[in-house]
C-alpha cells in the first residue's frame, strides 16, 4: 500500500472533501491545491515528474474505482459512465452552478482502462492535453479526482464499501502499477 502521504492518495481525500463543493476559488478548492503544490514542486526541482506520477496514479486510481463501482452495480462500464456523468454534473451544476461539461477526456481515459485493446491510449490522451494547454491538463486532474470522488461516495454511501476498503484497492492497483515508486 501506498504511503499514508502519498500524493495521490492525498488528492483523493482531497475529492472528498466538502470543501470542494463550497469553495468559490481554485485556492479554496482542496483538490485544486494538491495539483497546485505538486506542481509548484516541479517548477521547483525543474521538471515535471511530480506532475506526471500524480496524473498516472489519479487515472490508475479512477480506473479503480470505477472497476469497483461497474462490479457492484453489475452493469455495463459504458451505460454506469454516462449515468455518473450526468450524475456528477449535475452535482457540480448544484454545488458551484458551474454549467461546464466534463472535459470529453475523462471518460475517454477511465473507458480505456476497461478495454485491453483501448489502454494505450490513456498515455497518449494526456500528453495530448498537456500539449494543448497546462491549465486544461490540471484541470483534467482535477475532473478525474471528482468523478472518483462521485463514484467513492456513491459506493459508501450505499454501503457497497468502506472509504478505507476504497483506499486499500486504490492501493493494490497503484502497487501493481508500480505507481507507488513515484517521486517523493
Amino acid at each position: 500500500m501506498p504511503a499514508v502521504d502519498d500524493p495521490v492518495l492525498a488528492l483523493l481525500r482531497a475529492s472528498l472533501d466538502p470543501a470542494c463543493r463550497t469553495a468559490s476559488a481554485r485556492s479554496e478548492h482542496p483538490v485544486c491545491r494538491v495539483v497546485s503544490a505538486t506542481a509548484r514542486k516541479d517548477v521547483a526541482a525543474g521538471g515535471m515528474e511530480n506532475i506526471s506520477f500524480l496524473a498516472v496514479g489519479v487515472a490508475f486510481a479512477g480506473a479503480a474505482v470505477s472497476g469497483l463501482f461497474t462490479e457492484h452495480h453489475g452493469a455495463e462500464p459504458d451505460r454506469l459512465m454516462a449515468g455518473l456523468l450526468a450524475r456528477a454534473a449535475e452535482e457540480r451544476r448544484t454545488a458551484d452552478g458551474a454549467d461546464g461539461p466534463w472535459q470529453e477526456e475523462v471518460p475517454a481515459l477511465l473507458r480505456a482502462f476497461f478495454d485491453p485493446a483501448a489502454i494505450a491510449e490513456a498515455p497518449g490522451i494526456m500528453a495530448r492535453v498537456w500539449a494543448e494547454s497546462r491549465t486544461r491538463f490540471f484541470d483534467l486532474l482535477v475532473d478525474l479526482a471528482e468523478l472518483t470522488a462521485t463514484m467513492m461516495t456513491s459506493l459508501i454511501s450505499v454501503n457497497a464499501y468502506t472509504q478505507g476498503q476504497i483506499f486499500e484497492e486504490v492501493g493494490r492497483i497503484l502497487d501493481l502499477a508500480g505507481a507507488d515508486d513515484g517521486p517523493s
